[in-house]
């Protein structure tokens, strides 16, 4: 069923505890993460990017996307993430995506404001909710690839909320998009701090390896959505890297693809318990 953003994190907040938010590629990537969502009775955020959008073509990706979205046991907010181009955003608004990312953390603080209130305005005219980051979560983020640009600056939040009365803030506290290459150190002092001035549910992007212990005291201090999206590209390589090993003549698409859903499934389960939305589905 089609959930908001907003309430299922102020849910969330309320409940100690922070929904999933998986992004997918594919249509077995999707199905593992509804699967294992429905299994545990979790809410999910079901996340597509820009260029995965592209990939699957937008047409197909709108419909099935929907359509699961629609069909789902539990409640599931379909989410664009990680948008750049305002123009495919508000095509995702338009279909009926329940929330949409803008990211311009790399632009100057002013401009990041007037592109995001871009972005709120015309979504709340169509009842979807929008998130925006303020702070730079480096790495590599779609086809894009950065470096960190430094922690969320406290007073820059206060104000970035206060200008674009968003739904969603996400923050640099440490992680990183993609494969780590040193040391995960969260700035734990720094999350309490923004939790107990920043009113706007907060949220972290980039955080597939980082340990789950880091991950549940970043619940306990006020995050409420946790983003994962190369921990499950990586379990659907090994699914299907797996098969082919059990099965080095085979080359039936169903059954490769079915072992890439059980694999991506096991991992999402694994972060559903780890950040203890199972059984919160309602």
């Amino acid at each position: 069923m089609k959930a908001s953003l907003k309430k299922e994190l102020i849910k969330a907040r309320n409940g100690k505890y922070a929904v999933p938010a998986f992004n997918f590629d594919n249509l077995e990537m999707m199905k593992g993460i509804i699967e294992a969502a429905e299994e545990e009775n979790s809410p999910v955020i079901l996340m597509v990017t820009e260029s995965a959008a592209l990939y699957m073509g937008l047409d197909n990706v709108f419909a099935f996307s929907l359509s699961a979205t629609n069909k789902a046991k539990i409640p599931v907010v379909l989410h664009w993430d990680h948008g750049f181009d305002i123009e495919l955003i508000k095509k995702a608004i338009d279909v009926g995506f329940s929330s949409v990312m803008l990211d311009s953390s790399l632009k100057p603080f002013n401009q990041n404001v007037k592109e995001t209130l871009e972005v709120v305005e015309y979504a709340r005219k169509n009842g979807v909710e929008v998130e925006s980051e303020i702070g730079h979560v480096g790495g590599k983020e779609d086809d894009r690839n950065s470096s960190s640009n430094g922690y969320t600056d406290i007073t820059e939040a206060l104000e970035f909320e206060k200008l674009t009365q968003i739904d969603a803030l996400a923050i640099a506290i440490g992680t990183s998009h993609g494969l780590f290459k040193g040391e995960i150190k969260l700035q734990f002092d720094l999350l309490e701090e923004l939790n107990q001035k920043i009113k706007t549910p907060l949220v972290l992007h980039g955080s597939s390896q980082v340990p789950l212990e880091d991950l549940k005291k970043a619940i306990s201090l006020g995050i409420t959505k946790i983003n994962i999206g190369t921990d499950l590209k990586i379990a659907c390589a090994n699914g299907i890297k797996d098969w082919f090993e059990k099965n080095e003549k085979g080359y039936d698409a169903r059954k490769y693809g079915r072992s890439a859903i059980d694999f991506v499934k096991a991992e999402a389960i694994k972060k559903i318990r780890a950040f203890n939305s199972n059984n919160k589905g309602r």
